[in-house]
């Protein structure tokens, strides 16, 4: 059986158009597997630096134990999304998954390289509550396109 997938992302859910879309591909996500979003508290230090850290500390904490673990930074390697969609189906083989997303100035370079992956949405700099829409997008892509639903084909 496929493993669960679990975003960890920094911020609260916020009411607008990023958060309506986050809850629509979270909900669509959910007919195909288990896939959880899990929000931590954004830091309040005063250097991005100490936010980077703080917030890294609530991603683990709140990150499952006997996970892959994946951040999504743009240092990362930036995939195609038939790529992403082969290596999720090829992690959740093998265990639970968990994607962590960063709050505004990103995530901890050191929580980058204490994770099993990092992955880029692309090159570009996006909002992080877009990125987290842009992901959770591409997980329902993926999850379509494993159980063969017409969405994946657009």
């Amino acid at each position: 059986m496929a493993g669960t997938i679990r975003i960890v992302a920094v911020g609260r859910d916020r009411p607008g158009p990023f958060g309506e879309l986050t809850r629509d591909f979270l909900s669509r996500s959910q007919r195909f597997a288990g896939v959880q979003l899990v929000r931590v508290k954004s830091s309040s230090s005063r250097r991005a630096d100490d936010r980077r850290r703080d917030e890294a500390e609530l991603l683990v904490e709140k990150s499952a134990g006997q996970s892959r673990t994946v951040a999504l930074d743009s240092r990362g390697a930036p995939l195609a999304s038939e790529t992403f969609g082969r290596r999720l189906a090829r992690w959740r083989e093998s265990s639970d998954v968990t994607l962590l997303v960063g709050g505004p100035d990103g995530l901890d370079p050191a929580l980058c390289e204490r994770c099993d992956e990092v992955v880029s949405l692309g090159p570009m700099t996006l909002p992080h509550e877009l990125a987290l829409v842009v992901l959770l997008e591409q997980v329902y892509r993926a999850l379509a396109s494993d159980a063969g639903h017409p969405y994946a084909r657009h």
